[in-house]
């Protein structure tokens, strides 16, 4: 009855691939090209480095990487500069308190001499000016620090709550070596410099576990207590030439975003910078020599360490290369990443750590590179981390990741982020906090976030005035062997919902629908009304006219329902569907399997053994099949309800996205499958089982021959609407013709052969003369009709006994003949509980006709 044929197209689809041993699988190109670009930015830092190290390892440095190849370095990182613009800076710093590095975008140069800061100022003011410092090697780096604003060089005095590093021991005469350290060597905190070589009994294994120590300077990290002056070795920024070494130089320098080369100004940009301090600085080659270019184009100094920055303290911690967690830039609280290397150096047969060497990314050089690769483009990327808080890297939009506010007052903005007096700090945004233009990533997040960030599905979003739609994918973005990269990549892509997976007004599948559902009513409606008039005719009572018209009234019915299939996919009207087509399906099916059931119960054994079924009995035993239906659509209504469904699927670049109704699970399916196939299967086993009653009465040729045609059409709908057909319009279409056809055609199978015999006896009757044998059957006939109540109330055994006699008494064809009367004896009794009398119900209008017979 069509009831196979309505099951979610998505289960059927998965169903028929699974059988043909096909697996479906989402194709997220535009997710995999996207994951692949934001890797290879990333991948490039590791690769820079790992060349500066070799490089390092070969002799390229004269002094390893010392003070005094300053500009050797900034020579070969000028050249990394040209090569990959996309980088914040290229840096290192060193276990001595060395610090060298270029701000690519800003196109400046950063330099820190070797020494710790916070060492004694003595004779100092309340505002820690003047004074002078009490070790006589450290006052050359407290009176160098520079105004710049106009310029003018002022003490470099510590401001309370300031980090600044503190040997716990000095180092040995003979570890101080060409590292220039001053601090006691110690093992490394990592695992394989904590092993304790000496316990392994393998020399191999004892010397490559000796090989693996790391030996790393101790010192302790303090803060700059409220009630001491302590000075501090600046970390001082130059301004650059094409080289990329410091010049102030007029008509030198380098520009950020200019071309032409201009002059060093302070920050006033009037002031030019001349600075010529003449000390003996590390730079100068040590051992007492002077000069005078140190500072030369200096114009910032600030209070800077890289051994207390969270990048080398973790690199020196786990000592492999590994990514930061996001954190603001100490120049211009800008947040960013830094991915480390760290690098050795053998000293007295010990491998030494000598440093770390580094590259930033700020979050804006990922946003900048994501607005070239997909601004003008529909795609709209965004990156986030993968855990709560959820905050912000980057987007194609150029959405701000973090704001610089006042410290005291964080509802205001910081007047001048790059002037580190204490005053501002970073806050980073989160995904959630987006408004406006990017508005669309916040709102794209919440519905991943709502559906789990599912990997293998898109999922949609809409704007805020929801005029347009967007299927979103989330990725995870991990890079192997890279710790400390854990984010989300979101990609966003406009996308237009098909229509075809609806029957809507202006549809030509509209009036389709319409036509068939309304042609099929009427013909099960005619049929209906020709066996409610006929009711009384022995063709028809034989027939259980009043099942028979239950089982057509309810297939025209289940045609009327196929009009819930127009109009768009909302949950009212899928739920809807649901219930109509299901609930009709089984009403038709238990009528007609209690119709098959009661006739086998009367006949359907080879003894002839009769147990009486009441109409009401009969119809009793169909309502329990109806009430189980009814109980199984409300658990599936609570549960897991037929209802509305985004479906985004992607075919390379192309996305498309529908609303479909259908189940979350494929257990409504199996269940239809069960309940409905299961009454037609049990039902076409009891028809068998009559299938040599006379053709008045036996009935399974035409109940198989539906049932073959339900299971038939059942199938090709299945294969059709889920390989050829491909939206649920078209597939409805199909379903409602399916129900018309298969309705119809089972309706007419039982109703018009009954109709055509009634017509035949009706224009044969005058011609009929009665043989003996007639004769002997409508004897046998009236004697059953006349004994109808004596024989029910014979017990089991005895009415067995009895009929069994009766049959071996007459002849094969007498045998048929007393079958015959028993039915119709049953038949007839029914007929007179409805008021019928035994003359109409044996097709007699008349004391006349009977005696004729």
């Amino acid at each position: 009855m069509g009831a196979t044929t309505l099951l979610p197209p998505r289960w059927a689809l998965s169903l028929a691939l699974l059988l043909i041993g096909v697996r479906a699988e989402f194709n997220f190109e535009v997710g995999r090209r996207i994951h692949e670009r934001v890797s290879s930015l990333l991948l490039a830092p590791p690769t820079i480095l790992l060349q500066l190290d070799l490089y390092r390892e070969n002799g390229g440095f004269d002094s390893d990487l010392r003070a005094t190849d300053r500009d050797a370095f900034f020579r070969l990182n000028d050249a990394f500069m040209e090569t990959y613009p996309q980088f914040q800076s290229i840096y290192f710093g060193l276990e001595d308190g060395v610090f060298m590095g270029h701000g690519f975008n800003s196109k400046i140069a950063n330099y820190r001499e070797p020494g710790h800061s916070g060492y004694p100022i003595e004779g100092a003011d309340e505002a820690g000016k003047g004074g002078v410092a009490s070790d006589e090697a450290m006052q050359k780096h407290y009176q160098v620090c520079v105004n710049s604003t106009a310029g003018g060089e002022v003490p470099c005095t510590m401001r309370a709550g300031v980090k600044y590093t503190e040997c716990t021991a000095p180092a040995a005469e003979e570890d101080v070596g060409e590292l220039g350290l001053d601090c006691a060597l110690a093992k490394c905190e990592d695992k394989s410099s904590q092993r304790n070589c000496d316990t392994i009994d393998n020399a191999t294994a004892r010397e490559e576990c000796q090989a693996n120590v790391k030996w790393c300077s101790a010192y302790a990290i303090k803060e700059a207590p409220e009630n001491a002056t302590l000075g501090f070795v600046q970390r001082s920024t130059h301004c650059i030439d094409s080289s990329g070494l410091p010049t102030q130089m007029e008509g030198e320098v380098v520009k950020k975003d200019q071309e032409e080369l201009g002059n060093c100004y302070f920050s006033d940009g009037t002031t030019l910078v001349e600075r010529a301090t003449e000390e003996d600085f590390a730079l100068c080659g040590g051992n007492g020599a002077v000069c005078n270019n140190t500072f030369d184009g200096a114009y910032i100094s600030r209070d800077y360490d890289p051994r207390w920055r969270g990048w080398y303290i973790e690199t020196k911690r786990v000592q492999e290369p590994n990514w930061s967690p996001p954190y603001p830039f100490f120049t211009s609280l800008e947040m960013g990443i830094t991915y480390s290397r760290p690098i050795y150096s053998m000293q007295n047969g010990r491998n030494v750590f000598a440093g770390v060497l580094a590259v930033d990314y700020t979050f804006e050089d990922i946003s900048r590179f994501l607005q070239d690769s997909y601004l003008g483009t529909e795609v709209t990327v965004a990156i986030i981390e993968k855990e709560e808080p959820y905050y912000m890297i980057a987007s194609s939009t150029g959405s701000k990741n973090a704001k610089t506010v006042l410290v005291d007052d964080p509802t205001k903005p910081c007047p001048n982020p790059e002037i580190r007096d204490g005053s501002c700090k970073a806050e980073r945004i989160k995904v959630t906090e987006l408004s406006g233009e990017n508005e669309l990533i916040s709102r794209a997040f919440l519905r991943q976030q709502e559906r789990g960030f599912p990997a293998a599905e898109l999922v949609t979003a809409k704007t805020s005035d929801e005029s347009i739609l967007y299927a979103t994918q989330s990725k995870p973005f991990t890079i192997e062997d890279m710790v400390g990269l854990d984010w989300t990549i979101m990609i966003m892509t406009p996308v237009e919902t098909e229509d075809a997976d609806q029957i809507v007004k202006g549809d030509v599948l509209f009036g389709a629908v319409i036509a068939v559902a309304i042609f099929g009513f009427l013909l099960c409606a005619v049929l209906v009304g020709l066996i409610v008039r006929n009711r009384s005719k022995r063709e028809i009572i034989v027939s259980d006219w009043r099942f028979l018209s239950g089982f057509v009234g309810a297939c025209a019915l289940l045609n009327m329902s196929c009009l819930a299939f127009l109009g768009p996919n909302t949950d009212e009207l899928c739920l809807l569907r649901m219930w109509l087509i299901h609930w009709f399906i089984v009403l038709a099916l238990s009528l007609l399997f209690v119709k098959v059931y009661r006739m086998y119960r009367l006949v359907g054994s080879q003894s002839v053994r009769r147990t009486t079924i009441t109409h009401a009995q009969a119809a009793r035993m169909a309502l329990p099949l109806v009430i189980m239906q009814t109980f199984i659509l409300l658990i599936f209504t609570l549960v897991d309800p037929n209802k509305r469904q985004e479906e985004v699927t992607n075919e390379g670049s192309d996305i498309t996205h529908r609303y479909v109704c259908g189940h979350d699970t494929p257990a409504f399916f199996i269940v239809m499958l069960i309940v409905e196939g299961g009454l037609i299967l049990i039902g076409c086993v009891l028809a068998f089982q009559t299938r040599n009653l006379r053709t008045e009465f036996n009935e399974s040729r035409q109940i198989i021959l539906a049932m073959y045609d339900t299971a038939f059409i059942c199938s090709v709908l299945l294969i059709v609407s889920n390989v050829v057909v491909e939206y649920q319009g078209e597939q409805r279409m199909l379903f409602a013709i399916g129900i018309f056809w298969t309705t119809c055609f089972a309706s007419g199978v039982f109703v018009i052969p009954r109709l055509m015999r009634l017509k035949n006896r009706g224009t044969s009757s005058s011609r009929v003369t009665v043989s003996g044998a007639s004769n002997h059957s409508a004897m046998a006939m009236r004697s059953a009709v006349q004994s109808r109540h004596s024989i029910a109330t014979i017990s089991e055994g005895q009415s067995s006994t009895r009929e069994t006699s009766v049959v071996e008494s007459v002849p094969s064809r007498r045998a048929s003949d007393a079958v015959l009367a028993v039915a119709v004896a049953d038949a007839v009794a029914g007929s007179r509980e409805d008021g019928i009398s035994g003359d109409e119900a044996d097709g007699s209008s008349s004391p006349t006709k009977q005696n004729g017979e």
